[in-house]
């Protein structure tokens, strides 16, 4: 556990902005949890993992532009995808501004965003909107749930005493009342053989 601790000091913002990349969510809230145990500073891990989120997908918006554009002008012609692609390009922005919240298309909605011919200024300025958002939000919570962990830790352990005698009573209530059942069968089938006797 030393060992953990001393990488997580020395490279703990490094592993924040790589994980943040891959998955945001899930590095997020743990990244808080170690800064409410002391390892990280709060801030810097939200700065950082906004600042990875943003540049990976300012990655997703440049590649899907650079080589997606001429397949979406293919589909356009298509009834069932123009609608879609009326929605990106007149709600364009506010789409880009939720989609940290929006679980399943992280990947998604850049790279639609590049592939329709999204102004890349408008889309720097929802990405880095929403990215200012979400780690704001789901860092806070990562903190406060971290906080709640240790009070319900703390509080379990000053009644652990009660817990366990709670338990054991629980197991004896389960057990005597699947016991009943038991002992009144068995005492018939030792009567019966002693009757055949």
């Amino acid at each position: 556990m030393p060992m953990l601790a001393a990488v997580i000091l020395r490279y703990g913002y490094a592993l924040v902005f790589v994980s943040a990349a891959v998955e945001g969510d899930a590095t997020l809230l743990t990244a808080t949890f170690l800064a409410h145990r002391g390892y990280l500073q709060l801030d810097l891990v939200i700065v950082v993992a906004a600042a990875a989120t943003v540049t990976i997908n300012q990655v997703y918006f440049w590649l899907a532009r650079r080589y997606g554009q001429q397949r979406v002008a293919a589909l356009r012609e298509s009834r069932r995808i123009t609608p879609v692609l009326d929605r990106i390009d007149r709600h364009g922005t506010l789409i880009v501004l939720f989609s940290r919240f929006v679980y399943g298309f992280r990947i998604a909605i850049p790279a639609a965003c590049g592939a329709t011919g999204m102004s890349p200024v408008k889309f720097t300025i929802g990405d880095v909107a929403g990215s200012i958002v979400w780690s704001v939000t789901v860092g806070l919570a990562g903190f406060a749930i971290g906080q709640l962990l240790e009070r319900l830790v703390d509080d379990l352990r000053r009644y652990e005493g009660w817990i366990a005698l709670a338990l054991f009573c629980g197991v004896l209530a389960v057990l005597a009342w699947h016991g009943r059942d038991v002992l009144p069968v068995r005492a018939l089938r030792l009567r019966s053989r002693k009757d055949e006797a």
